[in-house]
């Protein structure tokens, strides 16, 4: 009776001992005699005490490496990257991330360190500053591989603005404000060739217009005479004596618009008073007029 009683107390005591209440968002790592068992989950456990034990509790939050790296550019530029890589363990691997790693977080510093050297290596000291993205792309790519046969799982990177010495700084910004300068003296000269190029354009095709109307104009004033000069042979008038009361007509309206601007000088060397060759041809044109008139009626 006293056995049954001391087998029984030892069975709720070993009971009572196996239990283990494991917090959310933790694993527990169980040994059995001193080999791996298996993962606990949150909530209410029970092992078999005391030939199993909880050997290590990992977190399953998400936590965070920071490192600062010193890398040296393509062009022999030295800079600081302060990098923040958000990690967590994956309950499945989480025996991977307990046996594995001896302290997670150097190690992972470490890897950090010499992946963001060897990428940083091929780029320059402007592409550090305007292309960070790609190197949290090479990063990225280059970890989630190595991380997740440890059992951890790559969130993000996090990579801060590079850190350079003062005179680094002036002389990246001289340099920056050089090359802003040439694109803008290149923008502003391209502007000027366009806008001389247009005005030459423009320029041809008020000169092709006036050169039109021009033609245009004598083109009108060619058939216009035609027309007088037909109009003269009705009459009987030579072809000389039609282009000498033409001339003589546009003398003297030439005259009239100049006397409307008043203030001018006019000096008619032209005229002629003992000049009698257009008073007969002015009769001789009343006569054939009047001839004309008379056989129509």
């Amino acid at each position: 009776m006293e056995l049954m009683s001391l087998l029984l107390i030892l069975a709720v005591a070993i009971a009572v001992l196996g239990i283990r209440i494991i917090n959310q968002q933790t694993a527990a790592v169980v040994e059995t005699l001193g080999r791996y068992s298996r993962v606990l989950e949150p909530g209410l456990n029970w092992i078999f005490f005391p030939f199993q034990r909880v050997t290590g509790m990992l977190s399953l939050r998400i936590d965070e490496v920071q490192s600062t790296v010193e890398v040296k550019t393509s062009d022999n530029m030295f800079v600081s990257l302060p990098v923040s890589l958000m990690i967590r363990v994956t309950p499945e691997r989480a025996s991977h991330a307990w046996y594995k790693l001896q302290n997670p977080s150097a190690q992972i510093s470490t890897w950090v360190l010499n992946t963001i050297r060897a990428i940083a290596a091929s780029m320059t000291l402007e592409d550090l500053f305007k292309d960070r993205d790609h190197l949290v792309t090479q990063v990225e790519k280059a970890l989630s591989a190595k991380l997740e046969e440890f059992g951890y799982v790559l969130e993000a990177v996090l990579v801060d603005q590079p850190t350079v010495s003062g005179d680094v700084q002036a002389s990246f910004n001289r340099v920056v404000a050089a090359k802003r300068e040439r694109e803008a003296a290149e923008q502003e000269a391209e502007a000027m060739r366009i806008k001389t190029v247009r005005q030459a354009e423009a320029e041809a095709d008020a000169q092709r217009a006036r050169a039109k109307g021009l033609a245009d104009s004598r083109k009108l004033l060619a058939e216009g005479l035609r027309e007088s000069l037909a109009d003269f042979e009705k009459f009987h008038v030579n072809s000389a004596e039609a282009l000498t009361v033409l001339l003589e007509t546009n003398r003297i309206d030439a005259m009239r618009d100049i006397g409307k601007h008043g203030n001018l000088v006019l000096l008619d060397v032209a005229r002629d008073p003992g000049n009698a060759p257009l008073l007969g041809l002015a009769a001789k044109l009343g006569k054939t007029a009047g001839n004309s008139a008379v056989e129509e009626d």
